[in-house]
């Protein structure tokens, strides 16, 4: 297997109805982890990006989360309808700065 240039994490952490605190499986964390896997697929990037389901990923408060390495980039609040651009964004070593995860603590 080639080494992927670019590894997206999405956070799809489902806490249950009955959770007080906000996780990204309780919104669209995977639609858009199925949606970044589909538009790699269609674009053949298989051997370039390497896209991963995790588990919370700490930024619960903040939408759903993924984060890219190895530019150690964090974007939150990110949406199904967000990945074309994101994954452009990444691809061309950028960030999505309106998706562009704000300085704040780990939660």
């Amino acid at each position: 297997m080639p080494k992927p240039e670019i590894q997206v994490l999405v956070c799809v952490n489902d806490r249950g109805e009955a959770a007080t605190k906000p996780s990204c499986g309780r919104r669209t964390g995977l639609e858009v982890y199925q949606r970044f896997k589909d538009r790699v697929r269609d674009r053949g990037l298989r051997d370039q990006v390497l896209v991963t389901r995790t588990g919370c990923l700490k930024h619960c408060s903040r939408g759903v989360t993924v984060a890219c390495w190895p530019a150690n980039v964090w974007h939150g609040g990110v949406e199904p309808a967000d990945v074309d651009e994101l994954l452009d964004a990444l691809l061309g070593g950028r960030e999505l700065e309106r998706r562009r995860m704000p300085p704040g603590d780990w939660e």
